[in-house]
């Protein structure tokens, strides 16, 4: 075959002009780009994360030469076989898909293929009952530093849809109390957005910085010492907070899924609600609404034919023929 005659997208090269690379070193040189490029830190630590298990899996020096379509299927039975289900698998493949796309860019694997994704059953996404959210909102018997930190975290989160990244980030200047606006410099898509301060959400953050003190640029939610809270203990405070509370539903990502769910059910502008929550697309933004049963029962008798009432087309039970 003549230099230069390409299949498909890829070129035919001689061996001198292959790239031969481990995954592991593409992996680090992924990780590279990525921080030269500004992506968060939770992000590369979730990258980290992802390809731990798929490293284990490959075994060390694995030449991404080898890797095509097949490896993927086969890591895909690795992850079922310690017991993963179907969408935490799907998320171990979407976090090493970038890494490996950028192999395929760079020449580092031979053949371009898609990732198999994993099928499954799409779930409503949990959220608060009226009940629960009024419940978890009460103010705290304990008035210490750590209870009320915990409970303006929980009405913070109720109120805006934030994320958990983007609450922990928060400094005590993003807070313009006169204007009653929230401004987020943390954002997943780095992009920074304003939030809106409720009466009630004031009310409680109005305390809380008489409590809290400090200056502009300190943390909002600080460690005892004042340094940033983590996700692990923002997390473990938050289990605890709603475990006392009788309330077993205690993930962070609830409180974003009610906020939206709550938000589309008061017929609230789907531009207004993409601005607060911060999503790119309105694709993504759909991914949270989550229909109650009774809400679909309260629009239904809009929707659906009725009986016109002066036809009665049913014989009552035990009358005349």
């Amino acid at each position: 075959m003549k230099k230069g005659i390409s299949k498909g997208k890829q070129l035919f090269k001689n061996e001198s002009q292959i790239i031969k690379k481990t995954y592991q070193e593409a992996f680090k040189e992924y990780i590279a780009i990525s921080k030269v490029r500004g992506l968060s830190e939770d992000t590369i630590k979730t990258y980290y994360y992802h390809n731990k298990y798929f490293c284990e899996f490959l075994g060390k020096n694995k030449n991404c030469g080898g890797l095509d379509v097949k490896t993927i299927e086969s890591y895909v039975l690795f992850l079922q076989e310690k017991g993963m289900k179907g969408t935490t698998i799907n998320s171990y493949l979407q976090n090493i898909s970038p890494v490996l796309k950028y192999c395929m860019k760079k020449g580092y694997i031979f053949e371009y293929f898609n990732i198999p994704y994993v099928k499954v059953q799409q779930e409503h996404k949990e959220i608060f009952t009226e009940d629960e959210l009024n419940t978890l909102l009460q103010p705290p018997k304990s008035k210490d530093f750590v209870s009320i930190r915990v409970y303006t975290c929980v009405w913070l989160l109720a109120s805006t849809g934030l994320r958990a990244s983007e609450l922990r980030h928060l400094k005590v200047n993003n807070l313009n109390m006169i204007d009653r606006i929230i401004t987020c410099n943390y954002t997943k898509n780095k992009k920074a957005r304003y939030l809106p301060i409720s009466s009630s959400l004031y009310e409680v953050l109005d305390n809380y910085l008489n409590l809290r003190k400090g200056d502009g640029e300190d943390y909002l939610f600080p460690t005892v010492y004042g340094d940033i809270l983590s996700r692990t203990s923002l997390q473990k405070g938050i289990v605890k907070y709603c475990h006392q509370r009788g309330i077993k539903k205690s993930g962070i990502h609830i409180y974003r899924h009610t906020f939206i769910t709550r938000s589309v059910e008061k017929n609230v502008s789907p531009l207004i609600l993409k601005n607060i929550t911060g999503h790119a697309t309105f694709k993504q933004l759909n991914n949270y609404y989550n229909s109650r049963m009774s809400s679909m029962v309260e629009v239904i008798d809009n929707i659906a034919p009725q009986l016109n009432k002066k036809e009665n087309h049913f014989k009552k039970r035990g009358g005349r023929k």
